[in-house]
């Protein structure tokens, strides 16, 4: 296997990681909200692994400088998801 093929399924390894772990926080989004609402999320292996209001210090204690893991953090908003759930 050339250096090139080894690079490209290991950046679609990490892109299918990061695929699922959006799949898994949209799939779960109603408990998430419950639980962590108006607060980022961390996710990492399709499980909740960090969650702060001020995404700089979510940031700097998961201390992704380094990190080459497939890691979503997104927002939960409660207010939001109720609007777009009227309006639907």
């Amino acid at each position: 296997m050339s250096l090139e093929t080894s690079l490209t399924d290991d950046g679609f390894v990490k892109f299918e990681k990061l695929k699922d772990n959006f799949v898994w926080f949209y799939s779960n989004y109603d408990g998430l909200k419950k639980d962590f609402s108006n607060q980022y999320v961390a996710v990492k292996d399709k499980s909740q692994i960090d969650n702060d209001c001020n995404l700089e210090i979510l940031l700097n204690r998961l201390n992704l400088s380094n990190c080459d893991e497939s890691i979503v953090i997104e927002y939960v908003n409660n207010r939001l998801y109720e609007v777009i759930c009227q309006e639907s």
